[in-house]
């Protein structure tokens, strides 16, 4: 019976997992450096309040990711999503419902962009009243040379929601246009709990505070396994032919912050700073059992008084009334590797041939940021279908 050996616990190896099921293997193995599954996903929790410091909903009901995880009973509530945007412009900071900016220009279509292989490549295709404070939005985001940044960055940095208005058209932050989504019932722990409880139910074998090493598990992979790396891909290069130093990966600083907070607005409520100006990118307001919390991310640290401030003048445009921050419960300094570089990606792109040729397709790679998940989820699952050749049997119900 062929064998899966998944590596990495979070999101996607647990999908990874899911579908290795559905397509027939039953000696699925899934492992994970931390104590529990979920990955860097996984938030914090405080007096049983989830303090979350990134994305926390998923599509409508039609969402790939989320009918795989309702397939094995994580409960989901409908909601409507709320995304506002402050974009720069010519009179100040111009506030408006959405996901991307909204950018003043003469010309409101942008010319098709054959191929971009990089960030600026995208930018080339909108007037130079709309390319320039987009490149200084991704600069203060990123700190480099935009030609070092894969076009695949775009919908991590919003640019794939790009709008051009007339000059001189008027914004209207009072009006509100929801997208349809779902937020998991038990919060992001519970999904966590509900999905590992339904692995062990199917027979999975879920191994934690296991740490092993890209050339542990290529010498471990026999004829008969298929081994699916849903951890982080930079390790990999250590299974390149041609030695070379690893390439280099763009890190994004992120400084987040967590306010219980008093605020009536339409919930979950996501805003977005496009301006380049100030120290926060995005603010997520939630709620967790019952309490109102905002998650503050911000491109470096910021003095408590000075983040308030900031906070609380982004928000003003979509609050029914003024709001009140209460106390800060988290604080929390990481690197984000959400824009890759083009280095990394065509490196990648060779060493996942090269992998596939060594091992005739049995090892596959998963893990690499990528903003379409579904699109992710699916692709890895018809690598899978092939590796498992007789075995991947898909049926209706697993």
């Amino acid at each position: 019976m062929a064998r899966v050996r998944i590596i990495g616990g979070g999101l996607t190896g647990i999908l990874a997992a899911f579908e290795a099921h559905r397509l027939g293997a039953r000696e699925i193995v899934l492992e994970d450096a931390l104590d529990r599954l979920g990955g860097w996903s996984l938030p914090r929790v405080s007096h049983g309040v989830e303090l979350r410091d990134g994305e926390f909903a998923f599509g409508p009901a039609q969402d790939p990711i989320r009918q795989a995880l309702e397939w094995r009973g994580v409960a989901f509530d409908e909601v409507d999503l709320h995304d506002g945007a402050i974009s720069p412009s010519p009179n100040g900071p111009r506030a408006s419902w959405g996901e991307g900016p909204v950018l003043s220009a003469d010309v409101t279509t942008p010319s098709a962009a054959a191929q971009p292989e990089t960030l600026n490549d995208i930018l080339r295709a909108y007037p130079r009243s709309a390319a320039d404070p987009l490149a200084h939005y991704c600069q203060w985001r990123l700190g480099v040379w935009l030609d070092q940044v894969h076009a695949s960055a775009a919908p991590a940095l919003g640019l794939h929601q790009v709008r051009l208005a007339p000059v001189g058209e008027a914004s209207s932050p009072n009006v509100s246009s929801p997208r349809r989504g779902a937020v998991p019932r038990d919060g992001l722990n519970g999904l966590f709990t509900s999905a590992s409880r339904a692995l062990a139910r199917l027979g999975v074998e879920i191994r934690l505070h296991s740490l092993v090493s890209p050339r542990e598990v290529a010498q471990a992979c026999g004829e008969d396994e298929t081994v699916v790396w849903a951890a982080d891909p930079m390790p990999l290069f250590d299974l390149a032919s041609h030695k070379a130093p690893k390439p280099r990966l763009i890190g994004e600083r992120v400084a987040s912050y967590v306010f219980r907070a008093r605020l009536e607005a339409p919930l979950p409520l996501t805003v977005r700073n496009y301006t380049g100006e100030g120290k926060v990118s995005a603010l997520r307001v939630y709620q967790s059992r019952g309490e109102t919390l905002v998650s503050v991310e911000c491109v470096d640290e910021v003095g408590d008084e000075p983040l308030r401030a900031e906070v609380l003048r982004l928000l003003a445009p979509f609050a029914r009334r003024p709001m009140i921050l209460d106390a800060c419960v988290l604080t929390n300094m990481r690197t984000r590797f959400a824009c890759p570089s083009v280095e990394a990606v065509q490196r990648l792109d060779r060493l996942e041939v090269e992998l596939a040729q060594r091992f005739q397709g049995r090892f596959l790679v998963a893990g690499w940021e990528s903003a379409d998940a579904g699109a992710r989820i699916s692709g890895l699952t018809d690598r899978m279908a092939r590796s498992l050749g007789p075995a991947a049997r898909i049926s209706a119900v697993a």
